[in-house]
Formats: structure tokens, sequence, C-alpha cells
């Protein structure tokens, strides 16, 4: 198994798919075989790509209603209507038969400008049903604002994130989210580099995807629903935090979330969206203290 499945394969078990890859490797057959069984293996009834289950069955026979793959009529082109005809609109009507509706662009290099911005609305507001596997050699080809709106992964160990990157991305943030109240000025000033978001491109859309699954966490601990918690073992953590947060503060800290990912997308420096963030919660947190003494 290549190492973008296995990240694949193990998000889908975590429930923390995002919704859009750029899957880069050497192009060829194999590397849109592999996306084909990554594929399978997501919308799998048991969850482990079997192979055995009618959905495995029907992506083993390329006729799975919810896996879609692009094509183009030119060589050296893929135009903004097949773009839009097979992916934008398409994407509009719910999967058929599964939870999710995965498109596969191979070669996706060869999109032109035109057909990238029209990808983008799509990436920036997709439904929560899909996901979007851009398959690559060549990830220069693209606009840095469809690169800013993916996750990278790739086929070479020395690039893209692998799943221990992931995990510890996912740990060091909930351990700045618990310590909140205590980090000082210059830890929080410190946590874009801990967390490598620089170094690692996909790391910088990741950490607000996260943060808000924390934060949708919270709001539902919040009003006492407790099933479908995407972090069940923080419910210690998300209990102390709504103690001292009143329902205006974590409604704005939540807007702060998503004006971070907003700002991170548009390509503002991640380091300090990120600090902009802890640095609210830390002031929400210390007020809500000092008004219960």
């Amino acid at each position: 198994m290549s190492r973008p499945e296995e990240v694949l394969r193990r998000a889908a078990l975590r429930g923390q798919l995002s919704h859009a890859y750029l899957w880069e490797g050497p192009a060829g057959p194999e590397r849109l075989e592999r996306a084909r069984k990554a594929a399978a293996a997501i919308l799998c009834e048991k969850g482990t790509g079997c192979g055995q289950c009618a959905s495995c069955r029907a992506a083993a026979g390329h006729n799975h209603p919810d896996i879609l793959e692009v094509t183009h009529e030119k060589d050296g082109l893929i135009s903004v209507r097949e773009i839009r005809e097979q992916l934008v609109d398409d994407m509009g009507i719910r999967p058929y038969r599964s939870a999710r509706k995965i498109y596969l662009v191979d070669e996706a290099d060869k999109m032109n400008p035109q057909a990238q911005n029209a990808l983008l609305k799509t990436l920036e507001e997709p439904p929560e049903y899909g996901l979007i596997l851009l398959l690559t050699d060549n990830r220069n080809a693209f606009l840095p604002t469809v690169l800013s709106r993916c996750v990278t992964l790739s086929d070479s160990a020395e690039n893209g994130p692998d799943e221990e990157t992931e995990d510890v991305l996912c740990e060091k943030l909930r351990a700045a989210l618990r310590r909140a109240p205590y980090l000082s000025a210059g830890e929080i000033a410190g946590l874009g580099t801990e967390l490598k978001l620089r170094e690692t491109g996909g790391a910088r859309i990741r950490v607000w995807e996260l943060l808000r699954l924390y934060w949708r966490d919270l709001l539902l601990e919040r009003l006492g629903q407790t099933a479908g918690l995407e972090f069940p073992e923080e419910r210690g953590s998300l209990r102390l935090l709504n103690e001292h947060l009143s329902d205006r503060e974590a409604g704005r800290l939540w807007e702060a979330i998503t004006e971070g990912e907003r700002r991170t997308r548009a390509n503002t420096s991640p380091e300090l969206a990120l600090e902009a963030f802890f640095l609210q919660l830390r002031a929400a947190l210390r007020q809500e203290n000092e008004s219960d003494r």
C-alpha cells in the first residue's frame, strides 16, 4: 500500500478526511489504480477495503456511482467545460449509495487556469459528502489558490505529510487547547513553528480543519449532545473550557476559526493567523476566570 493510500485509509477510519487532496506521484496507470483503490476503501461498507462488499465489488468493476473519474478530450488539456460539467455541477447531486462522493482527476496538472479557477468555489465551499483527489506529477502547474486548499499527499518519503505527521499535528494542537489559559505570549508565538505550518503545506489548512472539529465538539458538549463527538476522549477538556466561556465568547471564537482559515487560504501567514486565534482564546478564558473571582 502506498503512503497516500495509507494516509487516506486512516483518515477515513478516524472520520477526519479533508475535502480535497493533491496526490503527487509518477504519472501512469499505477497511480490512477492506487487512487481507485483508495476511493474504494473509503466507501467500503466495512471501512477496510474488504473487496467483498457490494460497494467494493462495484468499485472493482469501475461502475460505482459515487466514484467518478474526470476525463478530457485533448491529450494536453483539461478544459473549464470538462471541470464544470463532470465535477463542479455534478457535485451538487448527492451520493447515490454511499456517504461520500469521490472525484478522481488524473493528470490534474493539465487543467488550464480557467479550469482551476472554476474549481476554486467548490474547493472553498464543498458539500460535506464531496471529496476530490487531484493526481499529478507536477505541483508547480497549479495556482497557489488551488494548492492552498488541498492537503498534499506524496508517494515520496521525503515529501508530504505521513500518518505520523498527521497524528503529531493533532495531538500538539489538542495539547495547546488544553493549556490555552496558561500559555505565555512567547509560547503562542511559537505554535506555528512547533506545528511546522511553514514547512508542511498541508498542515496549514489541516490545523484549521482540526480546530473546527474540536470547536464543533465544544458546542455540542455545551448543548449536552455527546453523541457523534470527533474527540470523545477530550470531553473533560471541553467541559472545562465551556465552564469558563460565555455563549457570546464561544460564538466569537467559532467565527475566529472561520476567519483564521479564510486568511490562511488567502495566503496570509499561517503562523500569525493561528497566533491571533490563541491570543483571543486566552484572553476570553482569563476574562471569564477573573469575573468568577
